[in-house]
């Protein structure tokens, strides 16, 4: 599934440096350390200054604690009385703000292909109690360790500062590459420490060690408890490794190119690739499955369409792969947009390569992954120029069963009763093909709002304040266009009308789309329709992204090395030599 970039981009820049360098006269009015949050697209990036005067030098440091960056030298620090500057040229940070007096801070402009405001409040240290006793003091810093999930372990940091005079903190999920997620509420009192996630419906509550290295508890979210134990330090983020990951030099031609979809007024822009022989066998046009995704449909640091790219073109296929529009160089609102709106980004794609010399037009296809999937067979049941149709972990059954079966999957792998899940997914069932087929505001169906309810308490949802809070995000949440017509779609109709050669593959692990069910959906049309060339495959051990995997669940995603696998992608390439 997908994620935004810009968030995790503007971290990875400000982490990468902050260097070292010199300053002018500092007004003593700036020693101290600040701290301010850069509020981003998905979170919030905490960041805290420290200005001192060393050596009869003034110097300044820079903190990202989120992200494990400490004591960070400036490039260019410059004070004076009211206005101070900061800058690093190599990544073109600027930041100028100017000191209020009265109110202890610093409210200034935060510029970096673009400007933010980025306000600091000084940081006021409280002193510690005479007895030794605990109090807030004690919370202060980074906080780390994983949460106990039965076979899936999930690392978990928090970062908690003062701020005028009260404890505020964001939490990490490494593992998930989630940084900044706000905690609405912390406490410590007495030794026990109590925080709150509203939206995630997280509260965890656990006792401080007599030493105050450690804390010790239950983190609940959603009805469930698990076990999770944070040691006080600096978290060391695992390296993740990409083996698959196209490097430098590329046996052959990159392009970047724009896509203009005339019908939406909007371009996207892509890449090309093409066989250095120019004999192009034939030319994939690639399509994301749902949310924001970048071309190479980046998900925890695996970039699994460039992957396949790379593969294909090596075998002397052309491909396209494009920014979803609204996303990285692409124009265009994605939010806005529904399932049949994408339709017409990749017909727009199947335009573009036919408008060129270099691309045969009659060996043009598609391969769509997960919502990409049913796109696919969407636009290839209006055209009668798609040569081909590759569907991966695409939808075979209608996709208001398929969202039930795939929660009631994920709850398997979270280890939830399957008896509950059962309950759980037949009124899911119900809840999803109601909201499919009406129009109007959820919040005013009593059936639709009594299902949601009754789903969340079905696996031990009963908080009444986070009942509500979890009810009215997901009448948001269902009630938005995409998610509308997402579950009033039916494959079986679409893939009727499909005349080109259509290759269906899934992995026996996929908790997502799961694979029997849809596999069984996509023949049974098929067969019905009397289509001439349809193959499809079951992979073992495969989970959603195609990734070899043990138990298929999500959080295995950014552990596993692999980012597709040399099954998979033989059985593509293999599939598209026999035609072309």
């Amino acid at each position: 599934m997908k994620k935004a970039k810009s968030f995790f981009s503007i971290i990875m820049l400000l982490i990468a440096a902050l260097l070292y360098g010199s300053s002018s006269v500092l007004a003593k009015g700036f020693e101290g350390d600040w701290e301010g949050d850069l509020k981003l697209p998905g979170g919030v990036l905490p960041i805290v200054i420290h200005i001192k005067t060393e050596g009869g030098k003034q110097v300044g440091t820079l903190d990202t604690p989120s992200q494990g960056g400490f004591d960070i030298p400036m490039t260019l620090v410059e004070f004076n009385e009211k206005e101070l500057t900061f800058e690093i040229e190599d990544l073109s940070i600027h930041y100028s703000g100017k000191l209020n007096s009265e109110t202890d801070q610093i409210k200034g402009n935060f510029f970096q292909k673009g400007m933010q405001k980025l306000n600091f409040s000084r940081i006021v240290k409280k002193p510690l109690p005479a007895d030794g006793s605990s109090n807030s003091e004690d919370l202060l810093g980074q906080w780390y360790g994983p949460i106990k999930i039965p076979g899936n372990p999930l690392d978990f940091v928090v970062h908690v500062k003062q701020q005028q005079g009260s404890l505020v903190a964001v939490a990490d999920s490494p593992n998930q590459e989630s940084y900044g997620i706000e905690i609405d509420s912390i406490s410590l009192e007495k030794g026990q420490v109590k925080f709150e996630i509203k939206k995630l419906g997280v509260k965890f509550v656990g006792m401080l060690a007599k030493n105050k290295q450690s804390i010790k508890g239950d983190f609940a979210q959603s009805g469930f408890i698990f076990k999770l134990k944070m040691v006080k330090g600096q978290y060391k983020k695992k390296v993740s490794s990409r083996p698959q990951t196209p490097k430098k030099p590329f046996d052959y031609h990159i392009e970047e190119v724009l896509v203009t979809n005339n019908k939406a007024d909007l371009v996207l822009a892509g890449t090309l690739t093409k066989p250095k022989s120019n004999k192009v066998k034939a030319t994939a046009v690639l399509i994301s499955g749902s949310g924001p995704q970048d071309r190479d449909e980046t998900i925890v640091n695996h970039k699994p369409f460039w992957v396949i790219a790379d593969i294909l073109t090596k075998a002397d296929f052309a491909v396209l792969r494009l920014d979803d529009r609204g996303t990285g160089k692409s124009t265009g609102d994605f939010d806005s947009a529904t399932s049949e709106d994408f339709v017409t980004d990749a017909g727009a794609a199947v335009d573009f390569l036919l408008s060129r010399d270099d691309i045969p037009a009659d060996t043009i296809g598609l391969i769509g992954h997960s919502e990409g999937g049913m796109i696919a067979p969407m636009l290839a049941a209006q055209r009668d120029d798609v040569a081909f149709v590759i569907m991966l972990a695409g939808p075979g059954i209608p996709n208001a069963e398929l969202l039930a079966e795939q929660h009631y999957l994920l709850g398997l792998a979270q280890g939830i009763s399957a008896d509950v899940l059962k309950q759980k997914q037949d009124v899911d069932k119900q809840l999803f093909a109601l909201i499919g087929a009406t129009e109007k505001k959820l919040a005013s169906e009593p059936q639709i709002v009594n299902l949601i309810e009754k789903s969340l308490r079905l696996v031990g949802v009963n908080d009444e304040k986070i009942l509500e809070q979890q009810k009215e995000q997901l009448i948001q949440t269902y009630g938005t266009g995409w998610f509308r017509y997402f579950l009033s779609y039916s494959p079986a109709e679409k893939l009727a009308k499909v005349k080109a050669p259509i290759l269906a593959i899934n992995g026996s692990n996929d908790l997502q789309v799961a694979a029997k069910s849809n596999l069984d959906g996509i023949r049974n049309a098929l067969k019905s329709a009397n289509h001439s060339d349809f193959t499809v495959v079951e992979l073992p051990q495969l989970n959603h992204l195609f990734q070899t995997s043990k138990t298929g669940s999500p959080v295995e995603y950014a552990i596993i090395e692999e980012t597709f696998s040399p099954v998979a992608s033989k059985l593509i390439v293999d599939w598209l030599e026999e035609r072309f």
